[in-house]
């Protein structure tokens, strides 16, 4: 599990993301968007080719 850290565009908390290695295996291209669970609601990442952040997104800037 790679540890990556956040701050939340929703409640602004800092939070600790678990992010499986192999999460960037089904990638068909990069940044590769993920959807975190985070308390309450839920946040977007995206990730590189090695699984680090790029971005995180709040929800309006997704759907």
């Amino acid at each position: 599990m790679l540890q990556r850290y956040a701050k939340c565009p929703v409640c602004a908390k800092r939070t600790v993301l678990k992010v499986p290695p192999d999460v960037i295996n089904t990638a068909e291209r990069f940044p590769f968007t993920v959807k975190v669970k985070h308390e309450d609601h839920y946040f977007y990442i995206n990730l590189d080719s090695q699984a680090w952040i790029t971005d995180i997104l709040h929800p309006e800037q997704v759907e």
